[in-house]
């Protein structure tokens, strides 16, 4: 049986325990379904949607609110979104579906029987200005309109950032570490719609190719203690010309980067149930404490919530 819903049909919104969520429901009687949102201060938003229908749903919504992009990483199940004006959005399961909106209606469509569990990010026109991603919002206009930008299966990267804002938010997580999570989920899924560097063409041919050797290096050897000195001597540059060609070609110092790709490998490793100590040696650390602190401050929850989770999937 189909049952056709409307805003009226959710509950009014109601603080989740001493959290900054505010939850919403549907009637028991068509099942375990639930929104969680989370609003920041600045024009970004987290949703947390969590339905188990007991029937086929299809819910009337309505965004009233001028131009936004809005991704959306589904983590479980599969449902449906099809606006006023045709266009349809599908949300699976390992897909990331990105789309930017104003004042459009639609209704979704969660099928019965299939669990589904989406993180909405949704992302307002001046929070996107301020980040230089204005762009994304461009051929739409302030009057009903939808623009679908993305489909496809999402990388490793916001795999782990979807998880932890998942952790963060089963195990009310701080505020500021959620926000740096969910910027770092707009991030991802606006990186490959940015505009190159434009101060990467002003670095000769022969030193990018020496910025270019020493991230190999980072790739290749992060397991070992590496120090920018050793970069340089081995790339046959100087500190100041190394890290003026990171900023400009990737954006970020070699220390940065070198964290980052030493944090990716760890999630991969604590994933397979290694412990924590042979991780953290495995990695590149010397200390079990620093990694600890590294990780956390990284994806905002401990080592050892991560451990083993692939063998428990």
């Amino acid at each position: 049986m189909n049952y056709r819903l409307t805003a009226a049909d959710q509950s009014a919104p109601a603080r989740v325990g001493a959290s900054a969520w505010w939850r919403s429901r549907l009637p028991e009687e068509l099942g375990a379904c639930f929104t969680d949102r989370l609003s920041f201060d600045d024009g970004l938003a987290l949703v947390y949607a969590h339905y188990q229908p007991l029937h086929d749903l299809r819910e009337a919504s309505a965004i009233e609110r001028s131009r936004s992009l809005t991704v959306t990483v589904a983590l479980e199940g599969r449902s449906s979104t099809q606006s006023v004006d045709g266009q349809r959005f599908d949300f699976l399961a390992g897909h990331s579906t990105m789309a930017a909106f104003a004042h459009v209606r639609s209704e979704r469509h969660f099928p019965v029987g299939r669990p589904a569990r989406q993180l909405r990010l949704i992302a307002e026109e001046p929070l996107l200005h301020k980040y230089g991603l204005a762009g994304l919002l461009d051929g739409v206009r302030d009057d009903q309109s939808a623009r679908h930008l993305f489909f496809g299966k999402h990388g490793a990267a916001i795999r782990r950032l979807a998880d932890s804002l998942v952790h963060l938010h089963d195990h009310a997580g701080g505020l500021l570490d959620m926000q740096i999570a969910a910027l770092g989920l707009l991030a991802e899924h606006a990186r490959p719609f940015a505009p190159p560097v434009a101060t990467a063409g002003k670095i000769r041919s022969s030193d990018q190719d020496r910025i270019l050797r020493a991230r190999d290096i980072l790739a290749s050897q992060f397991d070992r203690q590496l120090t920018v000195a050793y970069l340089c001597a081995t790339v046959g540059t100087n500190e100041f010309a190394l890290k003026q060609g990171f900023r400009a070609l990737f954006g970020t110092s070699p220390h940065r980067m070198l964290t980052g790709i030493r944090m990716e490998k760890a999630w991969e490793l604590l994933e397979t149930g290694l412990h924590v100590s042979t991780v953290a040696y495995r990695v590149g650390y010397q200390h079990l404490s620093s990694f600890s602190a590294a990780f956390e401050r990284h994806y905002g929850r401990t080592p050892k919530s991560v451990a083993g989770t692939r063998k428990r999937r």
